[in-house]
């Protein structure tokens, strides 16, 4: 049975279109662009096996149903009689082709389509990558929507990874229309942040909104004045984000419709800061203060570990209560010991990114640069994993050349099913950590794991019965509504990370205002808006 994309309803395997809705079934090859019967595990026209690719149905852009993928479409009905007719502070991102009328003005409408569908798709995958919404299409590029329908925090972050991914990608996708059609594709970016007022949303995830401030405007104005392939960021953004980022700033820009220049930036990349915890450790931390049993019980589960008794802890806790700040203070902790430590952190917009904690780990320890070639990360490779002797296998390279998206030469590894692969990436994850403890104590570290993609918990899952015979430490973060898999395992035990005590709140307090005197009124105040919780108490994650 085939599932249509549009309505769910059952068809059977021959079948064209769906016979509720009548939406077209046929399956497009990845490869070639030709289309194929649902039911067909391999193009007919190119050979490539559709079976282990995405399967990519044709899309009609005027519904919205058929473009949004299930999990996000479900967010949306889920939590929009929350935000209906709610003002939102939200980010919007316009995105258009540099130039599209000039370039296109001798092409069939045919290629014309081709083209944009091919570039519809990236900003659609990146964009439902890091939960946005895409509110219209402009014939030649799109309005996107971070922070409604579906509510972040970090809406401004999310708008800007998703652009600076979409920038990479058209960079290879004009390319290939360089190569077909002798075309200089290339596309521009405003973004801004700004109250809209959510209106309605049916059933069908249409959504009414008026845009408060001209927070859309400002967004379109920036698109337009921008030079092709560059990303403008207004001046309300850069505040939410410039830790986060490399901006340059360009200055004071005149408008249409705008009394006033307004201040423009031009994003460049993102910084090695993900997190606001990160963001205050570059700025400077308090002094640390309680967590005493805490950080013993830390100290006593390394010291077993190490001995080659492998364990696994769990830290749990509320967002605030200082799940990081006590990490942090481990690791200090070990500087004199002789061990390696890894660390792996997932982002709330990454759990549709496989295996993300560990591919900067990896990353890191195969010296891979941002930009570098894909034949020096694999020499890099190649050159780590020979120390695994026995352990290493043909196929442990193309792993992890798999994980870091690097090209693969060895037909073995195209030949083999998904499934397989899935076992030699975790074999090879496994290996790798295991021959690194057999050189030195490891302690590992996942953080956030609340946000964890689903392969890179099995993975989790494959290594915590494989590694008690290590001396390795595994430390997982995360909060109250995670469900720990791990914790009957015989060798897993845990923190529970509550609020602070009356007493080590005030020594915070009095390690904020440098041990100055503090008033017995703003004291109380302090303790009793905050509850105890670092986060309230400082303004930042601790």
């Amino acid at each position: 049975m085939v599932k249509c994309p549009n309505c769910q309803a059952d068809n059977r395997e021959e079948a064209k279109f769906c016979r509720k809705c009548g939406v077209n079934l046929s399956v497009i090859c990845p490869k070639c662009g030709v289309e194929n019967l649902p039911g067909d595990n391999f193009c007919d026209q190119c050979g490539d096996a559709l079976g282990e690719s995405e399967i990519i149905f044709p899309i009609d852009y005027s519904l919205p149903q058929s473009y949004t993928p299930k999990h996000l479409a479900e967010k949306i009905l889920t939590s929009r009689s929350s935000i209906e007719g709610e003002r939102k502070f939200v980010t919007v991102m316009f995105a258009d082709v540099a130039g599209s009328t000039a370039i296109f003005e001798n092409l069939d409408p045919e290629e014309v389509h081709q083209i944009m569908d091919g570039c519809f798709r990236i900003l659609m995958d990146r964009i439902h990558r890091y939960e946005g919404t895409i509110n219209q299409f402009t014939g030649d590029g799109i309005m996107a929507l971070f922070g409604a329908p579906i509510a972040h925090e970090n809406h401004a972050q999310r708008a800007c990874y998703a652009a600076l991914s979409i920038q990479q990608a058209i960079a290879n996708y004009g390319k290939k229309v360089n190569a077909d059609y002798g075309l200089e594709f290339r596309m521009r970016f405003g973004i801004n942040s700004g109250l809209v007022m959510v209106g309605a949303i049916g059933n069908d995830l249409r959504m009414d909104y008026t845009a408060d401030g001209d927070t859309t405007i400002l967004a379109k104005r920036l698109e337009s004045i921008a030079e092709p392939g560059n990303i403008l960021v207004s001046e309300n953004t850069y505040r939410l984000v410039k830790a986060y980022f490399k901006l340059e700033a360009l200055g004071p820009v005149t408008l249409k419709g705008k009394k006033e220049a307004q201040n423009t930036h031009r994003l460049m990349d993102s910084t090695s800061v993900k997190t606001r915890f990160e963001e205050a450790v570059s700025k400077g931390l308090v002094r640390f203060v309680g967590r005493k049993n805490s950080m013993a019980t830390l100290r006593n589960t390394w010291n077993r570990a190490a001995q080659g008794s492998g364990r696994v802890l769990g830290i749990m806790g509320e967002p605030g209560v200082g799940k990081s700040r006590l990490l942090l203070e481990f690791k200090k902790s070990l500087v004199d010991d002789d061990i390696q430590f890894l660390e792996g952190r997932c982002l709330p917009h990454g759990d549709s990114i496989t295996y993300l904690p560990f591919l900067d780990i990896l990353r890191s320890y195969f010296s891979i640069k941002e930009g570098q070639n894909d034949s020096d990360a694999t020499r890099n490779i190649k050159e780590k994993i020979t120390f695994m002797e026995k352990r290493f296998s043909p196929l442990m390279l193309s792993a992890f050349q798999q994980l870091l998206s690097l090209e693969i030469d060895d037909e073995a590894w195209h030949n083999i099913e998904p499934r397989q692969r899935r076992f030699h990436i975790f074999e090879a994850l496994k290996c790798l950590f295991i021959r690194m403890s057999e050189e030195k104590p490891l302690s590992m570290v996942v953080d956030d794991l609340q946000w964890m993609d689903r392969t890179s918990e099995e993975f989790l899952n494959y290594f915590v019965d494989a590694m008690s015979q290590y001396p390795i430490l595994l430390v997982l973060l995360y909060r109250p509504e995670y469900t720990n898999p791990w914790e009957n395992r015989s060798h897993y035990s845990s923190i529970e990370l509550g609020q602070l005590t009356r007493e080590s709140s005030v020594e915070l307090i009095s390690a904020l205002l440098q041990d100055a005197d503090v008033e017995a009124e703003l004291e109380q105040l302090i303790l009793r808006q905050s509850a105890g919780n670092p986060l309230f108490i400082t303004g930042v994650r601790l």
